[in-house]
């Protein structure tokens, strides 16, 4: 499931002094009943570590490292891993600020599901409750200039990194894609302050997850093969507040191509937008919803075939995550903090319209101080194997951590 572009850092808050402060972080042990593999391997109890290191280095310039490392915590969850998710230096010159290395670039202002965000990837099989340590850093050069108070132009040259995804579900006579080499850029226009916030933006690159596409050289042997498509994508998104409500949307129109010479010529079109708001009420209660949804120009319906090809066409289908023409839904979130901020929990949920699946996602974060904290979780898939959180139900997980922040 898709997040919101918000946090970029480990989970744990660091000292305010950048010009002095040690490395900041959080250790976790967990121990889960599903992997997020999809291989249906259970009782898998993992740890990982996040550490970043943000040494002031100047009064203009800043060094940024975050790194991750674990054992059993992503892929087959199996063996130690081990990742620099940023390692980059930051140089300010007033109005004009430049990022250069590997770095998170994390765009858009809706809830936990952002058309606009196209450029850093997600490891999809990692093992924690938040889904923003899913980001990996991308190695680029970002930079940002205040055109005026409250107006930023924002440009990136960027190299391609595609998402992580799970390989437990994938047939045994599938080709991967290989990485594009290809340079990739974006503009964003920003806005903030005032009555709304809101971004036009402009994406000119490569899809971070993989398409596939069938090679039937032989009708019982068929191969499937995995490519990043080309992408040019125009953007914008919203924010307004009014007293206790904040009012989000998102919008992108996508034009995509293939990126290998031997592929089939095609043109794809897509559309999505996201609509919601969000209230605080009960003193520190939290209630989002939202709508979404996708519009795909060039949608072939499976059940005009038959037989084998119909197979194969629905095979393609639930790999690539494609369910029909139109796909709409609607999220859910519910917050809520007691006991001084050492209690909090939160249950969420989204709801496929278009294939009748859903998930349902309920966690608690018990923080005993400031440097341990217990949390505990359930991720829930459900509906027809040909829908997109049903073709997920081997990912259905308990979970329970104990985190030690420092």
């Amino acid at each position: 499931m898709a997040q919101p572009a918000a946090a970029q850092a480990p989970v744990a808050a660091g000292p305010v002094d950048a010009a002095t402060a040690p490395p900041f972080g959080e250790c976790a042990l967990g121990q889960w009943s599903s992997g997020r593999n999809l291989d249906e391997q259970a009782q898998v109890t993992s740890a990982t570590c996040l550490v970043t290191f943000k040494p002031r280095l100047g009064a203009n310039l800043q060094m940024g490292l975050s790194a991750r490392v674990g054992v059993h915590d992503q892929g087959a969850a199996s063996g130690a891993s081990r990742r620099i998710r940023e390692a980059y230096l930051d140089v300010d010159a007033g109005s004009l600020s430049v990022r250069v290395g590997r770095q998170i670039v994390a765009w858009g202002r809706a809830d936990r599901i952002n058309p606009t965000d196209s450029l850093s990837p997600r490891d999809f099989t990692l093992l924690t409750p938040d889904d923003e340590q899913q980001r990996n850093g991308i190695d680029a050069l970002q930079a940002r200039y205040a055109v005026r108070p409250g107006w930023t132009l924002a440009a990136v040259v960027a190299q391609h990194a595609g998402n992580v995804a799970p390989t437990g579900a994938l047939p045994a006579n599938l080709v991967p894609a290989a990485q594009a080499s290809a340079a990739q850029w974006a503009v964003k226009v920003d806005h903030t302050g005032g009555v709304v916030d809101g971004s036009v933006s402009y994406f000119d690159g490569h899809e971070r997850s993989a398409r596939f596409r069938l090679d039937v050289g032989d009708p019982l042997a068929p191969i499937f093969r995995a490519d990043f498509e080309r992408v040019k994508k125009l953007g914008a998104d919203f924010a307004v507040a009014q007293g206790a409500w904040t009012f989000r949307g998102e919008w992108a129109h996508a034009l995509l191509r293939p990126a290998c010479d031997v592929c089939p010529a095609y043109e794809r079109r897509v559309s999505s937008v996201v609509l919601g708001a969000d209230v605080d009420f009960a003193h520190a209660m939290n209630l989002n919803f939202q709508w979404f949804g996708t519009r795909k120009a060039d949608f072939d319906d499976p059940r005009t075939l038959s037989g084998l090809r119909q197979t194969l066409a629905l095979g393609l289908n639930r790999l690539n995550a494609v369910y029909g023409r139109r796909e709409s839904g609607f999220t859910v979130r519910l917050s809520d903090r007691l006991l001084n901020d050492k209690l909090r929990w939160e249950i969420s949920a989204v709801i496929d319209q278009t294939g009748n699946s859903h998930v349902i996602r309920p966690r608690l974060t018990y923080a005993v101080n400031d440097q341990f904290k217990f949390t505990a979780g359930l991720d829930h898939f459900g509906g027809p194997a040909q829908s997109y959180f049903g073709a997920l139900d081997k990912n259905n997980s308990l979970f329970a951590l104990v985190s030690w922040i420092f």
